[in-house]
């Protein structure tokens, strides 16, 4: 299967990909879109979700109204935290949602960092913020799957998008391949660090079939709409619909 990345670069489509986020230069400054995500699964406390949500505000310097999907009152906490991180300073427009789904059972905690020139931060490339919540949740038992997602686009981003779903693949070396959501894969590979996780695509729905990590977690997700998400943070693995 060829990935997205080497079609590019055969086809020597330049204005594509730049509108696909693979750029070679910039137009303007801040011609480039703007795409952050913490996703993963941690504890039921408060104090945690209030430095998550007070370090993802720090970091994307926005206070636009945040989108929140929750199970129960948790997401007026979220919404609460997100409020009272406001800054005067904050000049950014982008799009804010949270997600935030109450676990059948508890597992380890663990949190992962993307952005658009990383896609998965190594544990030394975090910042101190998101380094010491890590530290903090190690060891401790997660009850919700969370994720903060923060995004802006430029115009040229937003002409080309063609409207169909696609799933977006990526492990900690980077992106490996882009894939409309309407094919049907039976098995689709992913490499990491614990080996190899199995994703198949069927009738507009992604699911993890096969995984290497010790919960494996990661197979009870189901993603069909934008937005949804299926990590596997041991074997450094992100999957997501756009």
């Amino acid at each position: 299967m060829i990935s997205r990345r080497n079609f590019l670069k055969l086809a020597g489509l330049s204005s594509v990909a730049l509108a696909a986020g693979y750029t070679t230069g910039k137009l303007t400054s801040n011609s480039k879109p703007v795409h952050f995500v913490v996703h993963g699964f941690i504890p039921p406390d408060e104090t945690i979700i209030e430095k998550i949500v007070t370090s993802f505000k720090q970091r994307i310097k926005s206070n636009s109204e945040p989108i929140v999907f929750s199970d129960g009152k948790v997401g007026e906490i979220i919404t609460r935290f997100h409020n009272q991180s406001a800054n005067e300073s904050f000049e950014r427009k982008g799009k804010i949602i949270y997600r935030i789904k109450k676990l059948n059972e508890y597992i380890d905690s663990d949190i992962i960092i993307s952005d658009d020139s990383n896609s998965i931060y190594s544990i030394n490339d975090l910042n101190i913020s998101f380094f010491n919540i890590r530290r903090d949740i190690k060891g401790r038992k997660a009850g919700y799957l969370f994720t903060a997602e923060y995004r802006e686009e430029d115009l040229i981003t937003s002409i080309f998008r063609s409207g169909k779903k696609e799933i977006v693949i990526e492990n900690e070396k980077g992106f490996v391949d882009r894939i409309p959501l309407d094919r049907n894969y039976k098995n689709i590979l992913i490499e990491g660090p614990q080996g190899k996780t199995g994703l198949k695509i069927e009738n507009g729905f992604a699911q993890v079939h096969t995984s290497c990590c010790r919960h494996g977690i990661c197979k009870h997700s189901i993603a069909g709409e934008v937005g949804n998400i299926i990590a596997c943070a041991p074997n450094k693995v992100l999957i997501k619909i756009v």
